[in-house]
């Protein structure tokens, strides 16, 4: 039996870093960015970086 002790993350909605696509939630994200008018939420201050270097190619995937 699985017993849940209310973290905080339990009703949190989660958001996908745009670099290695983890979830993660928002409150307790490592680093965020604004790009073209969006919030963007990383795993890592790595993930942060790279997302640095060449937002286009992380903050606009094609679907």
């Amino acid at each position: 039996m699985t017993h849940h002790h209310g973290d905080a993350t339990d009703n949190a909605e989660l958001v996908t870093d745009p670099v290695c696509g983890m979830l993660i939630d928002p409150a307790t994200a490592a680093a965020t960015r604004e790009h073209d008018g969006t919030t963007f939420y990383f795993c890592s201050i790595g993930c942060a970086k790279a997302f640095d270097a060449d937002p286009h190619r992380f903050g606009h995937p094609h679907r």
